[in-house]
């Protein structure tokens, strides 16, 4: 047992360092495949090497033998010739300091273990995974051939003094194969994870280009509608002349109505593209709920409908009052564009209860079911019929990145209440 303990502890010398490789820099979701980190995979392939000839696998008479030489391959084959002599001046330094005797094997094997993978250096990124583990075989089958020639040359030359031959192939032919065996789990390995690092790639590309197509999409479709109204009456202006005088004033109400629709889509969806911009800094939020109230009564003046206001005083908080302002705005339109003309009625209210601060948005509009209030928030789904959905989208996004959470409260032709809480600046 204390030897398969041995056999597992390389193991792990071997397969960690590759591991902790592809989790620390393959491990980022990326566009393209990231370039190899030479100088890591160097540091960490000496390091394996010389945990495998301080900790040793067994005792062959005086041979202590272990997988050091795996990473040697390993640098030769996926990074360069300079990675894998580094790697191999470490191994040979650290046979000499620690075991004398080990090291007579390793200045035989290494050389042919060296020039072998320099040979194939630049066929083995093009080869398949089959014939890179067949050659990886076949490098394992000669390191098993020279080891036996050496150890028979050393003792014919009376080098070393093996007391039981026998003994010591058998135990020779079973270190060869558990070293072909690691190499080729190894290899595979390496393999499997530039597969999929290559599929993942290739997965985000494929899906940013789906999501811009659809985007696309969206902005050709959305944008079309009013523009196609605005040209046939541009059209109706100057080609009919009886309804000039007549009628044009409806016309251009009309015209500079779907002009506006088209700029409010085409902000939406810039909003969108620039929600990653984030300027954050202390601001009392109580100024900026009366501040956006104020803009707001215009526009509910025009819809016939009542905006009412009230905030505690101090209420600071640490984010961007510009996009803050932007999500406030947003949630308003939408409740004077949910109630009745002439009986309208908006509440905006922020409060402050321990470290939170609490903004409420009341109307007494026409509500929503629990089906819709579980689609709020995703893109292209609205309620209006022209809207594209995409301010809700831009609003959740800006209390997310301010680790805040928002909520709704509705009904169906009871009103809605959205409820926005914030982590409170607290006085240093």
């Amino acid at each position: 047992m204390e030897i398969l303990k041995d056999y597992l502890l390389h193991i792990c010398f071997i397969l960690f360092p590759i591991l902790l490789y592809q989790v620390f820099w393959l491990g980022k979701p990326a566009i393209l495949v990231p370039k190899i980190n030479s100088g890591l995979v160097t540091l960490f392939a000496c390091g394996a090497s010389v945990l495998c000839i301080i900790f040793p696998i067994h005792e062959m008479d005086y041979i202590q033998y272990g997988l050091q030489m795996i990473p040697v391959i390993i640098c030769l084959f996926y990074i360069s010739t300079a990675s894998g002599l580094t790697v191999a001046a470490a191994v040979l330094c650290f046979e000499l300091l620690f075991y004398e005797p080990s090291a007579m094997f390793v200045f035989t094997l290494l050389p042919f273990l060296i020039i072998i993978p320099i040979l194939f250096q630049k066929k083995w990124p093009f080869m398949s995974k089959a014939k890179k583990l067949l050659l990886s075989l076949l490098i394992s089958c000669l390191e098993i051939f020279l080891f036996f020639a050496s150890s028979w040359i050393f003792s014919a030359l009376n080098i070393l003094n093996f007391q039981k031959s026998g003994i010591l192939l058998c135990e020779a032919a079973v270190s060869g194969l558990f070293r072909s065996s690691v190499l080729l789990l190894s290899i595979y390995i390496i393999e499997s994870i530039a597969e999929n690092i290559a599929l993942r790639s290739q997965l985000i590309h494929s899906e940013k280009m789906t999501i811009v197509s659809e985007l696309a999409a969206s902005v050709a479709h959305e944008v079309r509608n009013p523009l196609t109204v605005v040209r046939g009456f541009v059209q109706l202006l100057f080609n009919d002349e009886t309804l000039q005088n007549k009628s044009s004033a409806d016309y251009k109400k009309l015209v500079l109505s779907e002009l506006d629709r088209a700029q409010d889509i085409i902000t939406n969806y810039l909003d969108m593209a620039k929600q990653q911009l984030y300027e954050k800094e202390v601001f009392d939020l109580s100024a900026l709920i009366k501040e956006t109230s104020s803009l707001m009564v215009s526009y509910a003046n025009y819809k016939s409908v009542t905006v009412e206001a009230e905030a505690e005083p101090d209420l600071f908080i640490y984010g961007d009052a510009t996009k803050l302002k932007q999500a406030v705005i947003n949630l308003m339109k939408n409740s004077i564009e949910a109630v009745p003309h002439g009986k309208g009625l908006i509440h905006i209210s922020a409060k402050r209860s321990g470290h939170t601060i609490t903004i409420n948005i009341s109307d007494n509009g026409v509500g929503m079911t629990d089906n819709q209030m579980q689609k709020l928030g995703e893109p292209y789904y609205s309620l209006k019929t022209n809207g594209t959905g995409l301010g809700l989208t831009v609003t959740f996004s800006i209390i997310e990145h301010h680790h805040g959470t928002i909520s709704f409260n509705s009904s169906f032709q009871r009103g809605t209440t959205v409820t926005i809480k914030l982590p409170a600046d607290l006085p240093h």
